[in-house]
C-alpha cells in the first residue's frame, strides 16, 4: 500500500482552501505530497484547489495520477467530472459522472450534472430520468424545478413546463434571483416575451444589476420588442461601456431597422473592446460596405481572415469592396479565386462580373448569363445584365429581363427607370411615360428619374409638368453621395468624441464653401448645431436655407427641428411657406398654430389653427384650441374646446403633454387627472404621459394610485431615472423617508444629475438615519455643485455641518443662505444652535429674536420648500424621456 498523507494534514490544507487562503493550502500538500506522491485523497484535494484556480491543465494531470491508484473512487471521479464542466469540456465530463452512476446510481451531485448536460445536449428524456434519481428534497428545490421544466420542455411537454415554471413564479416575490432564474429558464425554451417579464421583474428588486439589464435586453430583442431592448442595452453601456457582446447586440438592432450609420459606433467600440473577435470584424465589415465605406470594409475583412482564413465568402466580398472602392485589378483576383473555387455559386459570377463591366463587357455578359441560369430568380444579375444589354445596343433583350425583374419586384425604380429608357428607343414614348411616373412616385428625388421623366413628358408634349420636374432637378443641388466615401470611416470613429465633431463640422463646412447653393447641406449644419445647443448659430444656418430653395419638405424639416428645440419664431419662418404649400397637412398646420402661439399672439394662433376644415378637426385640434383660448382670456370657450378634445380622443402624445401641463399649470389636478387617464388608455406607450399621470395623482393626494402607476412606470422602463427621482421626492416631502432614499439612489445611479435628487437624498438620510453625517454630507455636497446659490440647499448644508460639528462651515453655508433669504426661519434656528455650541450666547438668542420678529410680521407665511416635482414635469421632453 502506498504512503499516505495524514488526515491532519489533510485537514489542515481542507480548512485553509475554505478559509481562502488558496496557495497556503496548496503549499500544505504539495510539502506533504514529496513524502506520499501517490496519495489519491491529497491529490484529489489538490486537484480541487487547482481548479479553483484555473490551473486545469495541473488539476487534470492531479485528477489521473490520483485515479491510477483508486480507479473506482466515487469521491475522485466526481470532482473530475466537476473539473471537465468547469473547464468547458461537456462530454469528459458526462463520461466520468456516468463512471459515477454505474457504481451508486442515485448519487446527487452526478444525477445533478447529468441531468445539466442533457439539458445543455436538448436531451430532454433523458434529463428527466437523472432528475428523477434525485432525492425528494433535492426535486424540490428551486434550481432543480427550474431544471425539470426545462427538461420538460425539450422533452415536447410544453403544457407542464409551463405550469411549473408558473408555479415557481407565483412563490418568486420580490425575489429577484428567483425572477433571473425564471428568465434564464424561459430563454431556454426560446419563450421570450415570458423572460422579458421575469427578468424585469427581477430589475424591479434590483434595477442596477448590469446581468439583468444585459438578459432583459436580449430577452426583448428576440421578443421583438426593440425599442425596449435599446432602452435597456444603452443603460447596460453606462455600467460597463465596453462590453463586446452588449455593444454588439446593440449595433445588430440598428442594422436590423435599417439604421446602418447608428450600428457603426457600437460596433467600433465593440471591436475594441475584442479586438479577435471574428463575428464583430465580419458586421464591421458588412456595415461599412452598407454606408458605402468599401476600403474600410476591407480592413475589416482583412482583419477578419487572418482569424478565419477558410472563410471564402468573406474574401469573395473582400474583392467585390476593392472594386468599388478604385482597386479593381485587387478585386478581380480575389473574385476570379472565387469563382474558379465555386463556378456554381451565382453571387461569386454576379459580383465578377460586376468588375469585369469597367474593361471586359463581353466576359461580364458571359458570367451574368450563368448567374441568371444558376438562379433564374437573382434579380441583381437580371437588372446588370439588362443594364449591359442596353449599352450593348441589345434593347429588346434588355426589356425582356426588366419587365421579368418588375413581375417579382414591381417597386424597384432602378429597374422602372432603365425600362423607361428602353421604351423611349424603341419609340414606345407612352408606355415610358407610364413606367418613369411609376419611378418618380417611387423615388421623386432620384436626379436620373427627374431627367429621364423630364424629357419623356416633353416628348409627350406636357411641357408644364416637364418643367416642374427640372425645376425640381435644380433645387437638389449637387447630386448627394455622387462621390462615394471609399474610406477614412475607422480613422475617424477612432478620434475623441470631441475630435470627432469637430472633424464633421471641418468637412460640413467644407462642402458647403464647395457647394454654397446646396440647400440639404445647411439643413444639416442647423440641426447638428441644434444638438449642440448652439441655437443662435443653428437658426443663422437653417435660415439661409430659405434663400437656397421653396422645397416644402426641406422647409418642414427646418421647421419641426426648431420646434423641437423651442425655437418658436424661427420655426414659424419655415412652418408658414411649408403649410402654404401643402395647405391640407393638418399635423404640420397644428405645428404652426404651435409655434405662432408661442412666438406671437393667441389670436394669430387661432386665426392659423382654424383654417383647418371642419372635417379634420380632431382631438389634438380642440386641445390646442383650448389652450390658445385660455391664454385668450375666454375659459368657458376654453372649457368647451377642452370638452370636445375629451371626445374627439386624441392622437398626438405631445398635444395631450401640453394640454396636461396647461391643466396643472391652473391647478386643475383633477381634470388633469382624467385627461391623463383618457391618454394612457389612447397612448399607452407614451412614458410622458404615463409619468405626469403618476404625478397628477400625487397632486390629488390619490397616493395609492401614484404608487401603483409609479411601480409600473418602474418596471416597464426601469431605465428612466425620473420616476425614480419624483417618486423619491414625493415620498420624502410625506416623511417616509426610509422609502425615499432608495428610490433616490436608484435615479442617480440611473444618471439622474439635478441638485433636487441630492437634496431629497441628504434630507433622507438626516431623517431616516440621523447619525449617518457623511452619507448626508457627500449628497449635499453634490446638490451644492450644482446649485450654489439655493437657498433650501445652502440652509440644509448648515445644517448638516452642524450635526457633524464642524461649526466654522455651518456658519459659511447657513450665512450664504441668510444673504438670499434674510427671513428665512431653518437657516436662522440652526444658527443660533451653531452660536450656542460656539459659546456666544449673546448671539444664539440674537437669532432667536429674530425669527420671533419674522413669525410676528407673518404669521401664516410657510417656508416649506416649494415642491420641485412640477417644475421637473416641465421638464421632461424627448430628450428626459426614457433612452429609445
Amino acid at each position: 500500500m502506498p504512503r499516505q498523507v495524514p488526515r491532519s494534514v489533510l485537514q489542515e490544507s481542507a480548512g485553509e482552501f475554505q478559509q481562502g487562503k488558496v496557495a497556503d493550502a496548496e503549499k500544505t500538500l504539495r510539502e506533504a505530497l514529496k513524502q506520499a506522491p501517490n496519495d489519491p485523497a491529497a491529490l484529489g484535494l489538490l486537484g480541487v484547489i487547482l481548479d479553483a484556480q484555473k490551473r486545469y491543465g495541473e488539476a487534470e494531470k492531479a485528477y489521473k495520477q490520483a485515479l491510477a491508484v483508486a480507479p473506482n473512487s466515487l469521491a475522485l471521479l466526481n470532482n473530475l467530472g466537476n473539473h471537465y464542466i468547469a473547464e468547458g469540456k461537456p462530454e469528459e465530463a458526462r463520461a466520468a459522472f456516468l463512471k459515477v452512476t454505474a457504481t451508486e446510481p442515485k448519487h446527487p451531485n452526478a444525477n445533478l450534472q447529468l441531468a445539466r448536460l442533457s439539458v445543455a445536449a436538448k436531451q430532454g428524456a433523458a434529463a428527466l430520468k437523472y432528475l428523477s434519481r434525485l432525492s425528494p428534497d433535492d426535486q424540490a428545490s428551486l434550481p432543480v424545478v427550474i431544471l425539470r421544466a426545462q427538461a420538460l420542455e425539450l422533452s415536447g411537454q410544453n403544457k407542464a413546463a409551463e405550469d411549473l415554471l408558473h408555479e415557481v413564479e407565483k412563490g418568486a416575490a420580490q425575489d429577484s434571483r428567483v425572477s433571473f432564474s425564471l428568465g434564464m429558464a424561459y430563454v431556454e425554451g426560446k419563450h421570450y416575451a415570458e423572460a422579458e417579464n421575469a427578468f424585469t421583474r427581477a430589475l424591479d428588486a434590483d434595477p442596477t444589476n448590469y446581468d439583468i439589464l444585459y438578459n432583459l435586453g436580449l430577452a426583448a430583442q428576440h421578443a421583438g420588442h426593440l425599442e425596449r431592448a435599446v432602452s435597456v442595452y444603452r443603460v447596460a453601456l453606462q455600467q460597463r461601456p465596453h462590453d463586446a457582446d452588449c455593444l454588439f447586440n446593440l449595433a445588430s438592432i440598428y442594422t436590423q431597422t435599417g439604421h446602418s450609420d447608428e450600428a457603426i459606433l457600437p460596433l467600433m467600440a465593440a471591436h475594441n473592446a475584442a479586438p479577435q473577435r471574428a463575428d464583430i470584424l465580419l458586421a464591421l465589415a458588412q456595415t461599412s460596405q452598407d454606408l458605402g465605406f468599401y476600403a474600410d470594409a476591407v480592413t475589416a475583412i482583412d482583419q477578419y481572415l487572418k482569424l478565419k482564413p477558410q472563410d471564402d465568402i468573406a474574401r469573395r466580398e473582400r474583392g467585390f469592396c476593392l472594386i468599388r472602392s478604385a482597386q479593381l485589378d485587387k478585386g478581380l483576383e480575389d473574385l476570379r479565386w472565387y469563382v474558379q473555387k465555386h463556378p456554381k455559386v451565382a453571387r461569386g459570377l454576379y459580383e465578377l462580373a460586376i468588375g469585369e463591366t469597367v474593361r471586359e463587357s463581353d466576359k461580364a455578359l458571359v458570367h451574368l448569363d450563368q448567374a441568371v441560369k444558376l438562379d433564374p430568380d437573382f434579380n441583381a444579375a437580371r437588372y446588370a445584365r439588362a443594364v449591359l444589354y442596353y449599352q450593348m445596343g441589345r434593347t429588346q433583350e434588355s426589356a425582356a429581363d426588366l419587365e421579368r425583374v418588375l413581375r417579382t419586384s414591381p417597386n424597384d425604380f432602378r429597374a422602372l427607370d432603365a425600362l423607361g429608357q428602353d421604351y423611349m428607343r424603341f419609340g414606345k414614348i407612352q408606355e415610358a411615360g407610364e413606367v418613369l411616373a411609376r419611378a418618380y412616385k417611387l423615388a421623386p428625388k432620384d436626379p436620373k428619374i427627374l431627367t429621364h421623366y423630364s424629357r419623356t413628358l416633353l416628348r409627350l408634349g406636357r411641357k408644364e409638368e416637364a418643367e416642374k420636374l427640372m425645376a425640381d432637378f435644380r433645387a437638389l443641388g449637387p447630386e448627394e453621395g455622387r462621390r462615394r466615401p471609399y474610406g477614412g470611416l475607422f480613422d475617424f470613429l477612432n478620434l475623441p468624441p470631441e475630435q470627432q465633431y469637430a472633424k464633421y463640422m471641418e468637412n460640413l463646412q467644407r462642402t458647403i464653401t464647395t457647394h454654397p447653393e446646396d440647400p440639404t447641406l445647411r439643413v444639416q449644419l442647423g440641426k447638428t448645431l441644434l444638438r449642440q445647443g448652439k441655437t443662435e448659430e443653428a437658426v443663422a444656418a437653417l435660415r439661409t436655407v430659405l434663400k437656397l430653395t421653396s422645397d416644402p419638405q426641406l422647409l418642414t424639416t427646418c421647421g419641426k427641428a426648431l420646434l423641437d428645440a423651442r425655437q418658436y419664431a424661427p420655426a414659424r419662418q419655415f412652418l408658414e411657406p411649408a403649410v402654404a404649400a401643402n395647405p391640407s397637412a393638418t399635423d404640420l398646420r397644428l405645428d404652426l398654430a404651435i409655434a405662432v402661439f408661442h412666438s406671437g399672439s393667441a389670436a394669430d394662433a387661432l386665426k392659423v389653427l382654424d383654417v383647418t376644415p371642419e372635417g379634420q378637426r380632431k382631438g389634438d385640434y380642440f386641445l390646442l384650441r383650448a389652450q390658445i383660448l385660455d391664454a385668450m382670456q375666454k375659459p368657458e370657450a376654453a372649457a368647451e374646446a377642452l370638452n370636445r378634445g375629451f371626445d374627439a380622443a386624441p392622437t398626438r402624445p405631445d398635444l395631450y403633454f401640453e394640454a396636461a401641463l396647461f391643466l396643472i399649470k391652473h391647478k386643475q389636478y383633477h381634470r388633469a387627472v382624467r385627461l391623463l387617464e383618457k391618454a394612457s388608455r389612447v397612448l399607452p406607450d407614451a412614458p410622458e404621459l404615463q409619468l405626469t399621470l403618476a404625478m397628477a395623482y400625487d397632486m390629488v393626494q390619490q397616493y395609492d394610485d401614484s404608487g401603483r402607476l409609479f411601480a409600473q412606470i418602474e418596471s416597464r422602463w426601469p431605465e428612466w431615472s425620473l420616476p425614480y427621482e419624483l417618486q423619491g421626492i414625493s415620498l420624502e416631502t410625506r416623511t417616509r423617508s426610509a422609502q425615499a432614499r432608495p428610490l433616490l439612489e436608484t435615479a442617480i445611479s440611473l444618471g439622474a444629475r439635478d441638485p433636487n435628487v441630492y437634496y431629497y437624498l441628504a434630507s433622507a438620510i438626516t431623517h431616516h438615519q440621523p447619525d449617518n453625517h457623511d452619507g448626508a454630507q457627500e449628497a449635499i455636497q453634490q446638490a451644492l455643485k450644482l446649485n450654489p446659490d439655493d437657498v433650501y440647499i445652502q440652509s440644509l448644508a448648515g445644517k448638516i455641518a452642524y450635526m457633524r460639528k464642524d461649526y466654522s462651515t455651518a456658519l459659511e453655508h447657513l450665512q450664504a443662505a441668510l444673504r438670499l433669504w434674510p427671513d428665512m426661519v431653518e437657516a436662522r434656528q440652526t444658527l443660533s444652535g451653531v452660536y450656542k455650541a460656539l459659546g456666544d450666547k449673546e448671539k444664539s438668542i440674537a437669532e432667536l429674536k429674530e425669527i420671533v420678529r419674522i413669525k410676528q410680521a407673518n404669521p401664516t407665511a410657510d417656508q416649506t420648500p416649494p415642491l420641485p416635482t412640477e417644475n421637473l414635469l416641465f421638464t421632461v421632453s424627448p430628450t428626459t424621456r426614457p433612452p429609445s
